[in-house]
């Protein structure tokens, strides 16, 4: 496999730096404890799915424009479109049409559905990260994101790229731990605050309307538009969404990167962004181009 992006994702990386006068930092969870040694069998749900014709999807909530419930309650967003692809893509291989079922997901739930075999296959907004490795195994990167800050319109002292004051983020997202490593690594470049984990994207947005905090830190995609948030130019990391299996399902991974390349190396991946109104920078057409399943660089 290729490196991710390597040149296109130096240059993104180049930009944070020179605005934070920092070295470049790459988001990270926090280290979850070490798994206790594989004793099972090994997974094949691959096989499973042969055998049923069935596959449980995880969708997240209110993750758009990738991955939520519509007003009807049905999934919606390009990466529940993009699963349904490489399901079809599957089935073509198995010479049977498999059928889709789901199950509403958090981010902080999914992992653990996989490990039940409540879920086959997460389609999220999961980045691909070194700590979440040892729970779980990645598809090739589908969607490059950038992490920035958003602050309330017209508040001219949070727009400069070192305030954050009081800071709202999801709740065991990557943003999260970057904020962390910014506490104990870089506060004295940069004007920090309390770390404030919220629920729900919305709930963030809601927080700095109202002036509960100062800064709202999340990806670029998933901050709610619209009156009273603006968003800083500065991009703080970028990551790597990919789609997400449990660990050691080898033979899915293999089927899912096989059918995702078919989608994404042809106009249906273009198409399905499209159609969800999501715009594709370099940095992802890169990852299309090459796929890998390189996760994003620890903080340093």
């Amino acid at each position: 496999m290729q490196p991710f992006a390597p040149s296109a994702l130096r240059r993104a990386l180049a930009g944070a730096a020179a605005a934070l006068c920092l070295a470049p930092v790459f988001a990270q969870q926090p280290a979850a404890p070490a798994a206790p040694a594989a004793t099972s069998a090994p997974v094949n749900t691959l096989a499973k799915v042969a055998a049923s014709k069935t596959i449980t999807l995880g969708v997240r909530k209110d993750a758009q424009p990738f991955s939520y419930l519509d007003a009807a309650g049905k999934p919606a967003g390009f990466s529940w479109n993009l699963c349904q692809a490489v399901v079809q893509q599957i089935g073509d291989e198995l010479k049977a049409p498999i059928a889709i079922r789901f199950e509403t997901v958090s981010l902080s739930d999914s992992f653990d559905m996989l490990k039940a075999g409540k879920i086959d296959l997460h389609c999220g907004i999961t980045s691909n990260t070194a700590p979440r490795l040892a729970e779980v195994d990645f598809s090739d990167t589908f969607y490059v994101s950038r992490v920035v800050a958003a602050y309330r319109e017209g508040d001219a002292k949070f727009a400069s790229a070192r305030e954050f004051g009081r800071t709202g983020v999801l709740r065991g997202s990557t943003a999260q731990g970057l904020m962390g490593t910014y506490a104990s690594k870089k506060a004295a470049t940069l004007m920090l605050g309390p770390v404030r984990p919220v629920a729900t994207y919305a709930e963030g947005a809601q927080l700095l309307k109202s002036n509960a905090i100062d800064t709202l830190v999340a990806d670029e995609m998933m901050i709610p538009k619209g009156a009273g948030v603006a968003v800083r130019r500065e991009q703080l990391t970028v990551e790597p969404y990919a789609l997400v299996m449990r660990k050691g399902d080898a033979q899915l991974q293999a089927a899912v990167d096989r059918a995702l390349h078919k989608v994404l190396s042809g106009p249906q991946g273009k198409q399905l962004a499209a159609g969800n109104g999501i715009t594709l920078d370099a940095l992802t057409l890169d990852a299309w181009r090459k796929p890998s399943k390189q996760p994003a660089p620890p903080v340093m």
